[in-house]
């Protein structure tokens, strides 16, 4: 017997939160909801499977916690367990941009209030910059990934299963 790799391990251990398109979406949603968005805007190319957008109005990421913004488990919901009796926000665990950076290419752009200009971060597979530069994005995040890995065969069998549904249901749409 001997241990995996870590790059196998979150590889795996990313695949069971990050399952299809629609679990990509909603965890940058609810990153958005829980940073205060009013408006969140949506942008799927070829229905998620080639590039995914999410730009929100929300609060941005401070630069001094960008850094830690996609490494796993890290996290400014909660500080300890007993937090989570009082928890109001949807995300707490620090899972999902650590996990979505497993299975995409992923750059996050964002600026707050208190920042003269917005900052354009690409991240590595563990969450990691690894290049920054300016930009002129408004107040709020936008996340871009373009996917690259059907991460295991029951995934990729669940987003062909998904795109067919997809396409199934905008047909539906346009027949009403």
């Amino acid at each position: 017997m001997k241990q995996l790799p870590a790059a196998t391990v979150r590889l795996l251990s990313s695949s069971q939160i990050i399952t299809s398109v629609v679990s990509v979406v909603k965890e940058l949603i609810e990153n958005s909801l829980d940073a205060g968005a009013t408006s969140i805007d949506v942008k799927l190319e070829n229905y998620g499977f080639d590039k995914i957008e999410v730009r929100d109005n929300g609060e941005g990421v401070k630069a001094v916690d960008a850094p830690v913004m996609a490494v796993k488990y890290y996290t400014s919901k909660i500080n300890s367990h007993e937090d989570l009796e009082r928890l109001t926000t949807y995300g707490f665990r620090g899972e999902a941009l650590g996990s979505i950076c497993c299975v995409a290419e992923v750059s996050i752009t964002t600026r707050t209030a208190a920042d003269n200009f917005s900052t354009q971060y690409v991240l590595d597979s563990s969450g990691h910059i690894v290049s920054q530069k300016p930009s002129h994005l408004g107040q709020g995040k936008r996340v871009v990934l373009c996917i690259l890995y059907l991460f295991c065969l029951d995934c990729t069998k669940i987003l062909l299963l998904e795109f067919k549904c997809i396409t199934l249901e905008l047909a539906l749409i346009k027949t009403s």
